[in-house]
């Protein structure tokens, strides 16, 4: 089963906590509470894959600062991804700020 990816930016997110916790932290039960058990899996696993593609992502730090590698770090997922919307690249952002603090 494909996923939309207007599901994806809402739960991508959710996922990680953007806008409800004070870091980034993972937590599934809060798909489960939006999507139900079956959908929140399948949707981990996507936004999973996405964040170990973030993750991958190495800037040149003698280029960049914190702020401005999160920034570059965010087009290349969005260029990669442009179904992605502007809510769930922000999320992805602060992730990869707090991953480099």
């Amino acid at each position: 089963m494909t996923i939309s990816y207007d599901k994806v930016n809402t739960a991508l997110p959710l996922y990680v906590g953007y806008g409800i916790t004070s870091y980034p932290k993972e937590d599934v039960s809060r798909l489960v509470s939006e999507f139900g058990s079956d959908l929140a899996a399948q949707m981990e696993c996507e936004i999973k894959l996405l964040l170990t593609e973030l993750d991958q992502l190495k800037p040149d730090w003698n280029t960049h600062s914190l702020i401005s590698a999160a920034k570059w770090a965010s087009e290349e997922i969005k260029r990669k991804h442009p179904e992605l919307d502007s809510k769930a690249i922000t999320a992805l952002e602060w992730c990869f700020t707090w991953w480099w603090k």
